[in-house]
């Protein structure tokens, strides 16, 4: 096996296990380094031309978000913990649709707000907002705003299929 690929399975396997104990940086960290950082230490090891890195990528996805679901029984908000359990239930349904028919478009249709909507919860709690998730309304607004920042993310990455990896070190070529 690969150095980069076991690399990154440890990352990506280890890493969100720092959820449970802090919810808050564990996620952070899991979102935006281990999984941000897969692509480049498989791209470095030249791991890609091995594996079906969206396959690989969405599993690994699932596995944090399953960690993540598990730590969202025990929120105190139960408007939060309703909306992050649908939250997940509809990105398992995006993602086991894609498995079985490997059409990446479909998570433009079932984009992954879960993970904002966990580090949104959970950076509102720690500001003292948690009772912004007891209005219906203000969880609406919260719902919409984030799903304006997803859906340009998974449209470029699902529907475009830009590789956000091979734009960034064509930027870093040029400079």
């Amino acid at each position: 096996m690969n150095a980069g690929i076991v690399i990154v399975l440890m990352l990506r396997l280890l890493g969100p296990l720092l959820i449970f104990p802090y919810p808050l940086l564990g996620s952070v960290l899991s979102e935006f380094v281990f999984d941000a950082s897969d692509v480049v230490i498989w791209d470095a090891f030249g791991s890609l031309k091995y594996i079906d890195y969206t396959m690989w990528d969405k599993a690994l996805d699932m596995y944090q978000l399953t960690i993540m679901v598990i730590v969202v029984f025990g929120w105190k908000h139960n408007n939060a913990r309703k909306i992050g359990l649908w939250l997940f239930g509809f990105r398992l349904i995006g993602f086991l649709l894609y498995e079985f028919t490997r059409v990446r478009m479909l998570f433009l249709f079932f984009p992954n707000l879960f993970v904002i909507f966990f580090i949104v919860y959970l950076l509102c709690v720690k500001l003292g907002k948690g009772r912004w998730f007891d209005s219906p309304r203000t969880v609406f607004f919260i719902l919409v705003f984030l799903l304006l920042l997803k859906i340009p993310q998974e449209y470029i990455l699902h529907y475009l299929e830009i590789p956000t990896w091979d734009v960034i070190k064509g930027f870093l070529h040029r400079g």
